[in-house]
């Protein structure tokens, strides 16, 4: 039965904005329309949006196989994405390393705690590849939204706890912090912006060096079609409005996560809003942003705190 456009996004596990371009640039598919001229997507176009997708995040441009017929994805799907096999468990002994032909490309269902504990466990042996391997097929199979809800955001949690309780060297939380910024900071293979997307600045302010809260907002945003500036962590305010102004930026997001209730990020806050236009949307959120919030009631910021928040936030933010 015929879905729209909302509806095939989500089965699919693509951007509304990423299914149109496919389908005006490269002619991926032609859904029917209603008499209002909504967009109508039947099963079999479903299906080709989702083997558009494997195939894109596989390496294939899709220039090159958007205008190939259903059957032929599927073919190519099936050379490109190996049978599915258990995934072996992921040894902690630096002692016994995992083969690489051990890995597939997409294993079969499972809970994403499997991903975490395959991630963690590299991270002890120091082995980046490992760690990026698990990561790259936890967004195969769940795909990159569910990837940052359901892998990402735990495995954080999860190594910020493990090296408060010792149970993480300084080396294995570094050896983590810098595979997950490169696969945040990397676009996804086979995704488009929209020609006139809304542009976000991300950072954190001055003498905030926790950065990953401030990338997954960064990744997230890109995947619901905005365009990101990145500014890093540890900026004072002035620059980062600087930045937005010169860049005719939509919205602004910080994240914070330490110190909590600091009344010094409390004024670099402040003085954000001031130095923003009031049509510049100014968002927070972090780990401490709770505290924050309760210190400016008053201010013109949205606060999130969650994943779900702000994806709700920089959706609403891009009307």
């Amino acid at each position: 039965m015929p879905c729209p456009i909302q509806l095939a996004s989500k089965l699919s596990g693509l951007s509304q904005h990423v299914i149109r371009i496919w389908e005006r640039r490269y002619s991926a598919l032609s859904p029917s329309r209603t008499c209002t001229n909504r967009r109508m997507y039947c099963d079999e176009a479903v299906k080709r949006l989702k083997l558009l997708k494997i195939l894109t995040e596989n390496g294939h441009r899709i220039g090159g196989v958007a205008r190939l017929s259903t059957e032929e994805l599927e073919q190519l799907a099936q050379g490109t994405v190996p049978v599915a096999r258990p995934v072996p468990a992921i040894p902690a002994d630096p002692a016994t390393p995992v083969p690489a032909d051990d890995f597939v490309t997409q294993p079969q269902p499972s809970d994403p705690g499997h991903y975490v504990e395959a991630a963690i466990a590299a991270a002890k042996r120091y082995d980046s590849e490992g760690l990026r391997r698990a990561l790259l097929q936890a967004r195969l199979q769940f795909g990159q939204r569910g990837m940052l809800h359901q892998v990402l955001c735990p495995l954080i949690v999860q190594i910020g706890s493990n090296w408060q309780h010792g149970e993480l060297r300084a080396g294995h939380e570094h050896i983590a912090t810098a595979v997950i910024r490169e696969l945040l900071l990397t676009p996804v293979p086979g995704s488009q912006l929209p020609a006139h997307a809304p542009e976000l600045v991300v950072a954190t302010p001055a003498g905030e060096f926790h950065e990953l809260g401030a990338l997954i907002v960064a990744a997230s945003a890109r995947d619901l079609g905005w365009y990101v500036t990145y500014l890093g962590p540890n900026l004072p305010v002035e620059e980062i409005a600087a930045c937005a102004l010169a860049r005719h930026a939509k919205a602004v997001a910080l994240s914070v996560v330490y110190p909590e209730n600091c009344p010094v990020i409390v004024e670099k806050l402040r003085r954000m809003r001031e130095l923003l236009p009031p049509s510049v949307r100014f968002i927070v959120g972090g780990r401490a942003s709770d505290g924050y919030r309760a210190s400016l009631p008053d201010e013109n910021i949205q606060w999130v705190n969650c994943l779900h928040g702000l994806d709700e936030a920089l959706c609403k933010n891009q009307r």
